[in-house]
């Protein structure tokens, strides 16, 4: 259906292009008898052409194809629809996208009854995301499957509208009305009696999500999958955390708790079909995450290195890895300012080395990548850095 736009339709309505099929007419009312003025014809039933793969959609659509059948190409299609819903679908057609403003219950019920799949499957995405709510999705969910967990929470556009739901569509539920995924960063006990850092995430009904890596590159790749640090002190108890009370050698330790909004990692696939409406850029501008650089400097108090976001590196494969850790070295001046970077917020925004069992992981990653550094007295200090920006899930 959207291929109608790639034929460089501008106005749709006087333009008879080579190779357009014959007229469908969308008014709601029988094309009136051939006036001997065409232009005035024209003007009073606005009739519409449109090309062979809109009429093939319209004529093998799932709802439209039970009453039609192919007829000649001589002969007009009459559409008995809303003719303001059908101007919506068609200026959708010419530009490839929506205005969210423009989009109403009769646009959404008549894009499901002609069959409009790829405005059906961003609404229901979209839908999602509002919502905030609904069954686990993994971040690589195919678009397919995402509709179809839509399909079996709510039944499909015109069940959701009819349940009331159609507010949603328009702008997303408030905090608490929504729920929230969390991820966790934590030490754990290897089987050699060493301990390891994971970026775990709590999604899904097949356990957590682990990400063995350091921690800065832990929560780097969480933030840039919508999470951002809790302010709670919670502690997910589970059978393999272990606990030092029950004489457990190696408990596990969690370093840090994040949360996200259910769903929002999903919100860039709907961004070629909807336009964003005042409510969307209002939510956008709240939705921001944040990511982190470490300052290191050598005990002459120089900075050395830093190590840095994966968009950073001139490394492909560290670009395309969101745990990955850009290293900078030598360090440019005034990068932190170029780039957005102030001091952090976080508790341990600053300290010297060897002061928790925290930081002792800080350490190793630094040894593991920088050249130089081979034992935590080879670092001088270490300074996390931080940058706000919108979120990729925005």
């Amino acid at each position: 259906v959207e291929q109608l736009s790639e034929r460089g339709c501008k106005d749709g309505v006087r333009r008879q292009p080579a190779g357009w099929s014959r007229p469908v007419w969308a008014l709601g009312q029988a094309p009136a008898e051939q006036s001997p003025h065409p232009q005035r014809r024209w003007r009073a039933i606005r009739h519409v052409r449109v090309d062979a793969d809109l009429e093939l959609a319209l004529l093998r659509g799932p709802a439209v194809g039970r009453h039609w059948s192919e007829s000649r190409d001589d002969e007009e299609l009459y559409i008995d629809q809303d003719p303001a819903a059908f101007k919506v679908l068609l200026d959708y057609m010419r530009s490839g996208m929506i205005q969210v403003s423009e989009v109403n219950k009769n646009v959404l019920l008549l894009a499901e009854f002609l069959g409009m799949e790829t405005l059906v499957s961003a609404t229901k995405i979209r839908w999602l995301v509002n919502l905030g709510r609904g069954p686990s999705l993994s971040d690589d969910s195919s678009d397919e499957e995402i509709v179809a967990a839509f399909d079996e929470e709510y039944g499909g556009i015109s069940e959701a509208i009819g349940a009331g739901l159609f507010p949603s569509f328009l702008a997303m539920n408030p905090p608490s009305k929504s729920q929230s995924e969390v991820a966790e960063i934590a030490m754990t006990p290897r089987p050699d009696g060493g301990n390891t850092v994971v970026a775990r995430e709590f999604v899904g009904r097949e356990g957590p999500n682990e990400t063995q890596c350091g921690p800065l590159s832990a929560v780097n790749g969480l933030c840039s999958k919508g999470y951002v640090p809790s302010c709670s002190h919670v502690a997910y108890d589970y059978e393999c955390r272990g606990d030092e009370a029950r004489g457990d050698e190696y408990p596990e330790v969690q370093l840090l708790l994040l949360r996200r909004r259910k769903y929002i990692q999903l919100l860039p696939r709907t961004e070629h079909v909807f336009a964003p409406s005042d409510e969307d850029r209002q939510v956008k501008s709240t939705l921001t995450r944040f990511q982190y650089a470490h300052f290191i400097e050598n005990n002459g108090g120089e900075v050395d290195a830093i190590l840095a976001p994966p968009e950073f590196s001139s490394d492909e494969v560290v670009r395309s890895d969101p745990f990955g850790v850009a290293v900078i070295q030598p360090v440019p001046p005034c990068w932190a300012e170029s780039n957005g970077f102030v001091h952090s917020k976080l508790d341990i925004a600053r300290v010297d080395k060897q002061v928790d069992k925290a930081w002792e992981w800080v350490h190793q990653e630094i040894m593991d990548k920088l050249e130089g550094y081979r034992s935590p007295h080879d670092i001088g200090t270490v300074e996390i850095v931080e940058r706000e920006i919108l979120s990729k899930a925005t």
